[in-house]
């Protein structure tokens, strides 16, 4: 059975909730010009992230490893990869890298990584490490 890293249904519900409590106060309470422009701006942002988060995913069975970002999806097959480690600095964040053959790297988008609850960064640490070696432990060497 692959893993399977997504962003969970309820923050992506809880994106969209806070998109309708921004769309409600500008369509039945007639705001200023003003106000009801930024809160459809903010609905609109929610809207677009809540799309985002159900797009994105890092999938790995024992053939290779599928990750995709926004609209940018990568196959990389378990022969193509060299190295899976925890790397720091990704877009502020640790997450895991997968360092290939011909010296190019993808990492995993850090959002679908790190845990939803607060916790101090060596535990995160862990956590991080202790999923590098479930993936590890997919790859079937031949």
């Amino acid at each position: 059975m692959p893993l399977n890293y997504r962003i969970g249904p309820g923050q992506t519900a809880a994106l969209i909730l806070v998109a309708v409590a921004c769309f409600v106060p500008a369509l039945y309470f007639h705001p200023s010009s003003a106000v009801r422009v930024v809160v459809v701006v903010i609905a609109l942002a929610a809207l677009a992230l809540a799309a985002v988060t159900r797009w994105m995913y890092l999938v790995v069975d024992d053939e290779g490893v599928a990750v995709r970002y926004l609209g940018r999806e990568q196959w990389l097959p378990w022969p193509e990869i060299k190295r899976v480690e925890v790397v720091s600095g990704v877009r502020g964040s640790e997450t895991i890298r997968f360092s290939l053959a011909d010296g190019t790297s993808v990492d995993a988008p850090p959002s679908l990584l790190q845990p939803s609850r607060p916790m101090g960064k060596p535990a995160a640490r862990r956590r991080l490490e202790e999923i590098q070696r479930q993936i590890e432990s997919r790859r079937v060497e031949g």
